[in-house]
C-alpha cells in the first residue's frame, strides 16, 4: 500500500495484487470506463475513496493515485494450477477431467448475474488432491476465495482458462479431421457402389473392399459424439 494525505485525510492506495482481495476485485474488474468521469469512478472504486473526495482533490493527487493502481491492467499473468491456502495445496482441475455436473455448473455461473463469479468458479474447479466434487461446498468454499488476496488467485484463473482454451482448440481441430474421415467414407463408399473401375475386379477383391470399407466405418464411428460401446 502506498499512503497518500490530503489535508488531515489520509488515503492508503493499492499498489500490487497483494494489496487487493478476490471480492473487491470482483466488483470492479469488468469495468471499462469510456470517459474521464467514468474512469474517476473506476479508480475510486478500486482505491475505496468517495468519488467526490477524489473531485475536490488536486488534479496532481488524482493522478499519482492513478498511476499508483496502473497495474490492474497487467493482465499478463503468469498461469499455476495450484495454490496453497492454510496450509492445504488446492489444485484445479483440467478442463478435459471435468464431469458433467461440473461443466452445467460452470455454464450456469457465467450465464448468471452473479457478481461473485470468479469465487463461483473457483470454488468448482479449485479444490484439495483426491476431492470429489460437491456443489453443496461452493458457497463455503466461494467466500475462502473471496478472502484471498488476487496474487494468489488469478494465477489460478489464468491456468484454468488456458486450459480451457486449449481443449477448445484441440477439439475445433477433432472436429476438422472427423469432418474430413466422414466425407472420406462417404465418397468411398460412392466409390464402391458406382465405381466401374471397382465392378471390374474379380468377385473375391470386391468383398474384400467392401468388407474393408465397412470396416473402416467401423472404426470412424468411434469417434462420433453419437458412439455407443454397448
Amino acid at each position: 500500500m502506498v499512503k497518500f494525505e490530503l489535508g488531515d485525510i489520509t488515503m492508503h492506495i493499492p499498489n500490487a495484487w497483494s494489496d487487493i482481495k478476490l471480492a473487491d476485485y470482483e466488483q470492479w474488474f469488468n469495468s471499462k470506463p469510456e470517459n474521464k468521469m467514468e474512469y474517476i469512478q473506476f479508480v475510486s472504486d478500486i482505491c475505496k475513496i468517495d468519488k467526490e473526495l477524489l473531485l475536490h482533490s488536486p488534479t496532481q493527487l488524482f493522478d499519482m493515485v492513478a498511476n499508483t493502481i496502473d497495474f490492474v491492467f497487467d493482465t499478463d499473468v503468469n498461469p499455476s494450477g495450484k495454490a496453497t491456502i492454510n496450509g492445504t495445496n488446492y489444485f484445479v482441475t483440467l478442463s478435459d477431467k471435468l464431469t458433467l455436473a461440473e461443466w452445467v455448473d460452470i455454464e450456469s455461473t457465467l450465464e448468471s448475474d452473479s457478481m461473485t463469479k470468479i469465487s463461483e468458479i473457483l470454488a468448482i474447479v479449485c479444490r484439495p488432491s483426491g476431492e470429489s466434487y460437491d456443489a453443496q461446498t461452493i458457497d463455503r468454499r466461494k467466500e475462502l476465495f473471496r478472502n484471498l488476496t488476487c496474487e494468489k488467485v488469478l494465477p489460478l484463473i489464468a491456468f484454468f482458462l488456458r486450459k480451457k482454451q486449449e481443449s477448445e482448440a484441440i477439439l475445433n481441430h477433432y472436429s476438422v479431421v472427423l469432418a474430413q474421415a466422414n466425407q472420406f467414407l462417404k465418397d468411398s463408399k460412392a466409390f464402391v457402389q458406382n465405381g466401374d473401375g471397382i465392378k471390374r475386379l474379380p468377385i473375391w477383391q470386391r468383398i474384400r473392399y467392401t468388407y474393408l470399407t465397412k470396416s473402416l466405418e467401423k472404426q470412424l464411428s468411434k469417434f462420433s459424439d453419437f458412439y455407443s460401446i454397448g
